[in-house]
């Protein structure tokens, strides 16, 4: 027989992560890179994810 909270548990997991994914889908490219940057990835790496040049992922960082 299952528990009370093994079944509050997978419902408590079933409803974070649609809103994980919806609060994911709201982030743009550079929230994302500034992300990124601060868990210490370097530009070339982060570069690499979006398919353009690290000059162009550290602008993309720094624009408005």
């Amino acid at each position: 027989m299952t528990s009370f909270t093994c079944v509050m548990a997978w419902l408590c997991a079933l409803l974070i992560i649609p809103v994980m994914l919806f609060i994911w889908a709201l982030d743009t490219k550079k929230t994302r890179i500034n992300r990124y940057r601060s868990y210490g990835w370097s530009w070339k790496k982060i570069a690499d994810i979006y398919g353009v040049s690290p000059t162009t992922a550290r602008r993309r960082s720094l624009a408005k």
